[in-house]
């Protein structure tokens, strides 16, 4: 039960290793999926990105993919005038701000 002052050091530097080591294998693991992440944005963008209802999406031809968010789904056409558009798009940022 009872550890000599010698012993709680080498248990302490000991533990110090291991935490070390799993902290620097835990920051390899964020580097490499931040890497993952980089690489995979470019799928969500342009006509091969994901829609709303995979290859049943009906073709929009004003929902090109180039705005984030954009899973080819407007069945109200709220989309369909760019000024209106361009107007919508302002709105939502004013709103997630405010969500914020």
């Amino acid at each position: 039960f009872f550890l000599s002052f010698k012993e709680k050091v080498e248990e302490a530097n000991m533990f110090a290793t291991k935490l070390t080591v799993r902290r620097a294998n835990v920051a390899a693991a964020a580097t490499k999926s931040s890497k993952a992440k980089r690489a995979s944005k470019i799928e969500w963008y342009g006509a091969d990105r994901p829609k709303y209802l995979g290859p049943f999406t009906p073709e929009v031809s004003y929902l090109t993919g180039e705005f984030p968010g954009d899973y080819g789904w407007d069945t109200a056409g709220l989309s369909a005038d760019p000024e209106t558009f361009a107007q919508n798009r302002e709105l939502e940022l004013i709103h997630a701000r405010w969500a914020m």
